[in-house]
């Protein structure tokens, strides 16, 4: 399932912008930078350490399903999704399902009672 191009957060500026003013939540196996804005934009950088194309492609398809279930409840902001070194060393279906938690619980948090969810997680 492909992300629609109004969904993609793409140039550099914006980039930066998220990289300098967001705020951070890191987890086992992905760590995701966040910055709120009035609009929802994703993206998933997968670093050439993590192997040829097809298994980078297969990594960021999957990053970006995790966060495409629960984006509809996740607050509104740009988010930058970087897989960590110790997901390749677990079998999939574990780093997959903590990745949906993560998302799941950030979902949660992000409720009415929680002025930034990051400060939560």
């Amino acid at each position: 399932m492909a992300v629609r191009r109004s969904l993609r957060l793409q140039g550099k500026k914006n980039f930066s912008r998220v990289y300098k003013e967001g705020s951070v939540v890191r987890s086992d196996y992905v760590v995701v930078y966040f910055l709120p804005a009035s609009e929802q934009k994703v993206a998933v950088v997968v670093s050439k350490r993590f192997g040829n194309a097809v298994k980078r492609n297969r990594i960021r398809r999957l990053l970006l399903e995790a966060w495409q279930e629960n984006h509809d409840h996740l607050p509104s902001g740009y988010y930058i999704i970087l897989p960590r070194s110790s997901l390749l060393s677990v079998e999939e279906n574990v780093w997959r399902s903590k990745v949906k938690e993560l998302f799941h619980e950030w979902q949660w948090a992000s409720g009415k009672n929680s002025p930034h969810c990051s400060a939560v997680l």
